[in-house]
């Protein structure tokens, strides 16, 4: 199946993704310039957003035929952060992002699923970085990143096809394509802030 809207969709996002890639929190990483005090303040962060973002992003796409629930990963981020000295009850205070864009319809979700899906291929980098700088093993410390050991090749392949197929059948590119820029805009926001 050829993939012209997920490559019209990566052309529309990619400025936004450079951005982040260069100028965000997450660019330390790779880098080995992060600390463990300042990793985890990045995790924290990052699961102000996911949270949020996850529970916005099921309750849009439960009815896409994607099975949602294999691909979420905030238990990751938890499982980090428990690693790396929080508590659960430390977790309840981490503050949430209130700017998330507006997501009303699948399309919409998808979109902005969009950005999680294309970050564990990212993540793998990332991942390897912090098993180098930290010596994190058995996905502790990197879970998120590593999405905790799951096939991420497979589950792009996979994804790249579901939403190739939803647009042709179903229509919504532009609505993907509008929530996924958005979506991007309020995760760059917020990791900076």
């Amino acid at each position: 199946m050829p993939s012209q809207f997920m490559q019209r969709l990566r052309e529309s996002i990619m400025p936004l993704h450079d951005e982040a890639e260069k100028s965000g929190p997450l660019s330390a990483i790779p880098e080995k310039l992060v600390t463990l005090q300042e990793y985890r303040r990045i995790l924290e962060r990052l699961y102000g957003f996911v949270f949020v973002a996850e529970n916005i992003i099921q309750s849009q796409v439960q009815h896409s035929g994607l099975d949602y629930k294999a691909r979420i990963r905030v238990d990751h981020l938890v499982k980090d952060l428990i690693f790396l000295g929080n508590t659960r009850e430390s977790l309840i205070k981490i503050p949430v992002c209130q700017g998330m864009p507006v997501i009303r319809n699948t399309p919409q979700g998808l979109g902005l699923l969009y950005l999680f899906e294309g970050s564990r291929l990212g993540g793998l980098v990332l991942s390897k970085a912090l098993k180098e700088h930290f010596g994190f093993r058995g996905y502790h410390g990197y879970a998120y990143f590593a999405s905790n050991g799951m096939e991420v090749a497979t589950m792009w392949a996979y994804f790249k096809d579901f939403m190739e197929n939803y647009v042709q059948t179903q229509g919504g590119g532009d609505d993907i394509i509008i929530a996924a820029k958005k979506g991007f805009v309020s995760l760059n926001m917020w990791l900076a802030g």
